[in-house]
């Protein structure tokens, strides 16, 4: 029963994507459509397999402590659906440590609770099957990441979306850590239809886009609420940009006074929330652990630790890791990523690569509003190679296309009869 179900699913999002007029927008065929569903339905279910190595992994792999904490809660859906809701909402502390807390938090507990309850309901349709499970969260997103491809698509002004989709899905890290059932590939969902939202609004605004904005940053917050605080902040300013173009510089530096005025007047709270958060991490096993110095709560001591957070968010991991062969991938990727970024910066500065137009121009400096914080966070808050692999997976479709499009540019100016490049 549970091969037919797999089957008769897999064969239902073949159709669906096949049949999809929205899809149609990224401007390749179907069949290519499909094989990048089934690319990430692969890794899914790899990324699975992978994890049952651990010991104990029921317990210790958090994939598959969801999915079995979902067989449990099915029984109790079908029994007693009204407490089964409220259960999501149940407060379950005395005192509730609320939004910062990492710990005795409701809030942190939601974008497990969520997920496991998710798992429950997909249980019920799926006979219990990990593996047709992840046939309906890899469709969901996918359905993602084409969003944030169409948005990539018209801020670049390209012809076709293809290529664009073929690196967000593609690229290792995002490609492993997005289609394993966990948070990440639905934070990237949330992020994309954000995305692609934000954009049609600005160009034409619509209640329908405002609903979606509304439904994707709710999903944000639930799973990483940091993440939807810097996804507002960033539309914020390209909806600025947009509105006073010749001004963006002004609005960028002022956002950045407001932001230091902030931190004088809230005091130690947001260093000491970050702090805790690496502490958090700092008590969890693994064998990936790096050597982080502590920090100490204060303003300077996130000053003092900036380079190095950097560089840990940045370049994480490094080629010479030792612990962990696997990591191999992801530690080459972020060298390609890096030497693409240096060649990107060569062609502008020699001015071998097309001028950007002002909205592509908003729209990068937007995408740095969202970037750049999170990178920062995962450096100084995340001990772990593999954890901060996982938690970067999501920013690579927003890292990549800016700096492909000026390699691209310039190859099509480089050869411009070439039927290779035709396709870009």
């Amino acid at each position: 029963m549970t091969s037919f179900l797999f089957i008769l699913y897999l064969f239902l999002f073949l159709w669906l994507i096949w049949r999809s007029p929205w899809l149609r927008q990224i401007g390749v065929a179907p069949v290519w459509l499909i094989g990048l569903y089934l690319l990430k339905v692969a890794a899914g279910i790899a990324y699975g397999f992978f994890f049952t190595r651990l010991p104990n992994y029921t317990q210790n792999a958090d994939t598959w402590r969801m999915f079995f904490a979902g067989i449990a809660e099915k029984q109790w859906l079908l029994q007693d659906p009204a407490a089964w809701l409220a259960d999501i909402y149940t407060p379950r502390y005395a005192a509730d440590t609320g939004l910062l807390g990492t710990e005795n938090s409701l809030l942190n507990d939601v974008k497990d609770v969520a997920l496991i309850k998710l798992i429950s309901v997909l249980n019920i349709i799926t006979n219990d099957s990990y593996n047709s499970n992840l046939l309906f969260y890899n469709y969901a997103v996918f359905m993602g990441q084409a969003a944030l491809a169409l948005c990539w698509k018209n801020v670049l002004q390209q012809k076709n979306a293809g290529w664009l989709l073929v690196i967000i899905v593609c690229w290792p890290s995002t490609l492993f850590w997005c289609s394993g059932f966990h948070r990440d590939g639905l934070i990237l969902l949330g992020l994309g239809v954000f995305a692609w939202k934000a954009w049609q609004e600005i160009q034409q605004p619509k209640l329908t886009n405002k609903i979606w904005m509304l439904i994707a940053i709710a999903l944000l917050f639930f799973l990483r609420n940091y993440v939807a605080v810097f996804a507002v902040m960033a539309a914020v300013f390209f909806w600025l940009f947009t509105k006073w173009p010749a001004k963006r510089w002004s609005i960028f530096v002022a956002f950045i006074t407001g932001c230091m005025a902030f931190a004088l007047v809230s005091g130690h709270a947001i260093p000491q929330a970050i702090a805790h958060r690496q502490q958090a991490f700092a008590q969890l096993q693994g064998g990936s652990q790096m050597a982080a110095v502590a920090l100490d709560g204060s303003w300077w001591g996130l000053l003092q630790q900036l380079p190095s957070a950097m560089l840990r968010g940045i370049l994480t991991p490094p080629l010479n890791l030792r612990w962990a062969w696997n990591d191999l991938p992801f530690a080459a990727e972020n060298i390609v990523y890096v030497l693409a970024f240096l060649c990107a910066c060569f062609l502008i500065v020699k001015r071998k690569a097309g001028s950007f137009t002002q909205p592509q121009r908003s729209w990068f400096l937007a995408a740095s509003v969202v970037v750049l914080p999170i990178l920062l966070l995962i450096g100084y808050t995340i001990p772990f190679a593999t954890a901060i692999v996982r938690y970067k997976s999501i920013l690579w479709p927003i890292l990549l296309p800016p700096v492909m499009y000026i390699i691209v540019q310039y190859l099509k100016q480089r050869w411009p009869n070439s039927r290779w490049l035709a396709f870009l």
